[in-house]
This record gives C-alpha cells, sequence and structure tokens, in this order.
C-alpha cells in the first residue's frame, strides 16, 4: 500500500492505492482436527492508544457452557474431539486409567505471514483442558480420592443424568496430573470430549501490513503424546490450531489543496535582495499535510532531475540543475533504524536508506510537514541568471511495504 504525492513548481498531485487483503490458506494433516484462532486490529478514534489484537474466536467448549466457573479473560474452544472406550479403574497402579492428563503446557512460538510473507512473531499455550464424560444409564458419576499430582487445578465439575463436566488448569511446563477415583470405580466410558483454553500473545500490530496473517502450531493427541487424556482410544492423532491474525489499518495523507504548489523563497521575503543586492542565504518552503496513520511506513523520493544524491530543480534556460534538499517532520512517529522522533529526517531518491516510521499510537489527522530547501550554493548558482526560472518534479512515496 502506497501513497504517492508529486511535487513540483506548478504544483502537486496524490493518488492513495487500495489497500489489498489477501487468504493464504492453510491445510490441515490426515487424521487431525483444525481449530482456528482468529483476532483483529483496527484502530480507534476513542482509544489512540489501543495497539493490540482482540480475539474474534467464538467462545465453545467449557467456559462458553460454564462461564460462572471461568474467570475474566479465560478462553476455551470446543476440540471436536473425543476419546471412547476410555476406563476408569480405582483399583491397580496404572495412572492412565485414573483422572489422568499429560499436556505440553509451554508457550509456543508461531510465526505468521501474511500474502506479501511478511513474518510476525506469535506466542501461544494450553493453560485448561476442560473434559466431559457420558455416564452410565443410572447417571451415577465417578467420585474422586485423595488429592491430585502434577500440580495441575481442578475446577468444579458439574454432572447431570447424562455427562459429567469438568476442567483442570494447567500450570506452565509439561505436565503429568492424575488424581485417582475411588477404589471400587471400574467402568469404561462411552463418550469423553475436550475442550481446551489458551493464552494467546500477539505481536504488535502497529507494526504489521495491511491483511491477513496466518500460522499455525501442532500438538501430537493420544496414548503417551503431548496432549494425553489416558488410555483409550482417540477420534484424531493431531490437533492444529490455525491463527487468522486480521490487520485493518487506517492510512491517509491529505493536503490542504488537491494542485499544491511548492514556492521557494527567502526567510523574510525578497526585499533584502530587491532592494539592497544582499543574496539569501537559502531558498525554501514548507508544505504541511495531515497525516492518519495506524502502521508503521516508509518515505521513498522519486527525482524528474538528479543532483548529486538528492533530487533537484531545473534551469529552463539552460538546463543547468541545482539541489534542493527535502526533509520530513511527522510528530508522534519515531524512525525504526535508531527511534529518534522523525523531525527533519532527510528524504532521497535511494530506497536502501529510506527511512522508515513507526507511529506511538493511532495518529489521527497530525499535522505534518515537507520542508524543501535550496542551499547557498544552489542559490549562489541560481543567481548568476537573472530572470531565470528554476523547477522540476519531485514524488514523495508513502510506502507501507518493506
Amino acid at each position: 500500500m502506497a501513497n504517492e504525492c508529486r511535487i513540483a513548481a506548478g504544483g502537486m498531485r496524490g493518488r492513495a492505492l487500495p489497500a489489498t487483503v489477501l487468504l493464504m490458506a492453510v491445510l490441515g494433516s490426515a487424521h487431525a482436527a483444525d481449530l482456528k484462532i482468529t483476532a483483529e486490529f483496527r484502530p480507534s478514534a476513542l482509544d489512540p492508544g489501543h495497539n493490540a489484537f482482540v480475539n474474534t474466536t467464538p467462545q465453545s467448549g467449557y467456559c462458553a457452557q460454564h462461564p460462572s466457573l471461568c474467570k475474566k479473560g479465560d478462553f476455551t474452544i470446543d476440540t471436536g474431539m473425543n476419546v471412547e472406550n476410555r476406563r476408569l479403574y480405582g483399583g491397580g497402579t496404572d495412572p492412565r486409567e485414573k483422572w489422568y492428563l499429560a499436556v505440553d503446557g509451554n508457550w509456543r512460538d508461531v510465526t505468521v505471514r501474511n500474502a506479501n510473507n511478511h513474518e510476525l512473531k506469535a506466542r501461544l499455550r494450553l493453560f485448561l483442558v476442560g473434559m466431559q464424560w457420558g455416564l452410565p444409564s443410572d447417571g451415577s458419576a465417578p467420585g474422586t480420592n485423595g488429592a491430585s499430582s502434577g500440580g495441575c487445578r481442578g475446577r468444579i465439575g458439574v454432572v447431570t443424568s447424562g455427562w459429567y463436566r469438568y476442567a483442570w488448569d494447567v500450570p506452565e511446563g509439561s505436565r503429568v496430573c492424575v488424581f485417582s477415583p475411588f477404589s471400587s470405580t471400574d467402568r469404561v466410558a462411552r463418550y469423553l470430549a475436550f475442550s481446551i483454553g489458551y493464552h494467546l500473545e500477539t505481536p504488535n500490530p502497529l507494526q504489521a501490513q495491511d491483511g491477513q496473517y496466518t500460522g499455525s502450531v501442532t500438538y501430537t493427541v493420544g496414548n503417551g503424546q503431548q496432549i494425553d487424556l489416558g488410555q483409550g482410544d482417540y477420534s484424531d492423532s493431531e490437533l492444529t490450531l490455525q491463527l487468522l491474525l486480521d490487520v485493518f489499518h487506517d492510512f491517509q495523507v491529505r493536503f490542504a489543496s488537491d494542485a499544491p504548489s511548492v514556492q521557494l523563497a527567502p526567510d523574510g521575503g525578497w526585499s533584502q535582495w530587491i532592494d539592497h543586492g544582499r543574496p539569501p542565504a537559502r531558498l525554501r518552503q514548507e508544505l504541511p499535510f495531515h497525516l492518519t496513520t495506524s502502521m508503521d511506513f516508509s518515505m521513498k523520493l522519486r527525482c524528474e532531475h538528479d543532483a548529486g544524491i538528492g533530487c533537484g530543480i531545473r534551469n529552463t534556460r539552460d538546463d543547468a540543475v541545482v539541489p534542493v534538499d527535502v526533509e520530513v517532520t511527522i510528530p508522534g512517529m519515531s524512525n525504526t533504524h535508531d527511534g529518534r522522533p522523525a523531525q527533519d529526517t532527510p528524504l532521497l531518491p535511494d530506497d536502501a536508506r529510506a527511512p522508515r516510521f513507526t507511529p506511538d499510537g493511532y495518529l489521527m489527522q497530525r499535522r505534518s510537514t515537507l520542508r524543501f530547501t535550496a542551499g547557498s550554493e544552489a542559490v549562489t548558482e541560481m543567481l548568476k541568471s537573472p530572470g531565470s526560472q528554476w523547477q522540476g518534479n519531485m514524488t514523495v512515496v508513502f510506502d507501507a511495504n518493506p
């Protein structure tokens, strides 16, 4: 996405290219359950400091079924997976025939990319597993005996005539948690479904391009795997969580006129030169504009007439060219290369040296300035040709792509 403004002695015109949102599909593997986790960022005029993704995944699973048993910020999603022939046995020594949970509760790094292959980093971890057991026809729920091991904390169970639901909070790390049923318990569950709770840390959306970012993280599921609910027959061997992060930036550059012109003049006007013959030290003109943005962008310069390392204006009489320096000031933005404020930052027709800026927050109609300056050497050269006219086109590109 880029905005261009073309600047000339006779005028300037602007053009905004529309943002493009592309979806890059992520395919699941065989015998795997795929769940979509969605979040989005939209700048808010009511909260300019807002710089985080908002979870838009529909709540399901344990916390949707029993919200009173979940804390603010808890979020669960139904996996759609189940375990059959799950034996729950109070006798014996096999922990996987008890109330059992082994889960990878470590933070997992997830790389997400957009259609332009721009990368961001996210992190995700499982912090809760909710389970639903089918009960026998008499509706009796199996009990528990003693304390659990492994560090997982149980939440209150909910029972009806047909099922029993409960959940375990999972601390960070690879945990194996066991809770013994009554010693007399010996039954095989008709059906066991489960949901997961996750914490998601997302990147700073102000540094992201417009569009959708996708990535995934996969957990193995089953006997002895990263998610293990005990001995049984599992419907799927993998659980893939697909991240879809949508970024809807606001980006607009507005000038006071549809066709503004830049007329270089001395500080204080031409009277010192006209009345006293004193040559001006420089010629310059400031061109104000208003910027609305919630994203990073670079500023690139294009020249009709090259002059050294920058742009210049040409004498229409003899084709001589003198340099004109171009600088930009944008309050509320910083240079991503060195962290300095975007103040009097030079623009050059060298993309490798193009400054890239990042906003402190959502900037709305922020008054900014482009300044054009012909220095003393340029002025000396221009004064050698009394009555001459100097002009040239310069294009300033506001580029949100890297």
